[in-house]
């Protein structure tokens, strides 16, 4: 994979974008998202942008493509667009790593502060950390 920058991406898009058109389209839609939350930020792109970009547009395309089956269309184009998504996205971790992590941050804070909206946002930028199992973790932790 080219390096993971917004100029890079687009370098490889350019190259592409004929022999190629679903990843490149795949790769604008990447460096357009990155670009969104950079300038709104006001800041560069880092790595974990590119993640956090590709994990939503996996959820979108995922979601679409459940649209589509539900009409009986065609998702061919939408499946090689998840395939070529795979490699941005950032590595999930085990349900253990996710644990543990839990645990420590309910350990390193004072007995009043160990609720939910104390912790989730703690571990919100945590990258590779399901969010969406976070609410059951820190429960089974804290009970």
């Amino acid at each position: 994979m080219a390096e993971l920058t917004m100029k890079a991406l687009t370098m490889e898009r350019l190259k592409i974008r004929k022999e190629n058109p679903i990843r490149a389209n795949v790769l604008l839609m990447l460096v357009d998202a990155v670009k969104s939350v950079t300038i709104d930020e006001r800041r560069s792109e880092t790595p974990a942008d590119f993640g956090k970009a590709a994990r939503k547009m996996q959820a979108e395309i995922q979601n679409t493509i459940l649209e589509y089956k539900k009409g009986n269309a065609d998702t061919s184009e939408l499946e090689t667009e998840l395939k070529e998504i795979e490699p941005f996205l950032p590595k999930m971790m085990s349900e253990s790593e996710m644990e543990k992590i839990v645990k420590n941050i309910i350990d390193e804070l004072p007995e009043s502060d160990r609720v939910l909206k104390k912790i989730m946002p703690k571990l919100k930028n945590i990258e590779g950390f399901d969010m969406k199992a976070a609410k059951d973790l820190i429960n089974k932790v804290l009970s």
